[in-house]
């Protein structure tokens, strides 16, 4: 049952997010966010050492917010396996490509790299972060996995370097967005990862 002491820390965490996601932590303040949340500044401080472990808290909340519709496409791409979908699982795994690699938008005013810059900042939050993480890369690596088994990836990928570069290229993309060289859509390196995981015998299939 919630008590009063986690409800208040829930809404002062729900305004510092709302907050965040408006202008970024860079003028970010207790004052602010007590007004926001009608609480005084003292309640903030009793819940808050300081407003680094604040930041990093509201900015973790901000995060499996963004993320929330990736989960779901993912919960696809798995039941796809399970029921030996193979169209169904090249659709979830193409949606998901585009929207991770969507997610860091140069024109997105709390971009990513601000938001984990900030997660970073709060050991707490790293390490919640962190372990939170991991949970997702077994999960993909055992996607691979199965679809490999399944004749679907080719077999000669190695997952775990597959997820790596994946992920990586989605945070990257805030950085390529910006060049007139290196500006690639996100369907465009959709595309480009499906040519490279499917195996030899699917290569003539349509994208």
């Amino acid at each position: 049952m919630e008590t009063r002491d986690s409800f208040t820390r829930s809404n002062i965490l729900s305004c510092a997010s709302a907050i965040l996601r408006e202008k970024g932590s860079r003028d970010f303040s207790f004052d602010e966010v007590a007004k926001r949340a009608s609480v005084q500044v003292t309640t903030v401080e009793y819940f808050f050492d300081s407003t680094t472990q604040l930041v990093g808290e509201a900015q973790l909340a901000n995060y499996f917010t963004l993320v929330k519709s990736h989960h779901l496409v993912q919960l696809r791409v798995e039941d796809a396996l399970v029921n030996e979908d193979h169209d169904g699982f090249v659709k979830a795994v193409q949606e998901n490509l585009e929207l991770s690699f969507s997610s860091g938008q140069v024109g997105n005013r709390w971009g990513i790299f601000e938001l984990l810059h900030d997660i970073w900042g709060d050991p707490f939050s790293q390490s919640h972060f962190c372990e939170l993480l991991d949970i997702q890369f077994e999960r993909w690596i055992s996607v691979v996995q199965d679809a490999q088994r399944l004749g679907w990836i080719d077999e000669d990928i190695d997952p775990k370097a597959l997820v790596s570069v994946f992920w990586s290229s989605s945070v990257g993309q805030v950085i390529t967005a910006g060049s007139t060289v290196l500006n690639l859509t996100p369907k465009e390196n959709r595309d480009f990862i499906m040519r490279i995981v499917r195996p030899p015998s699917h290569l003539g299939a349509n994208a």
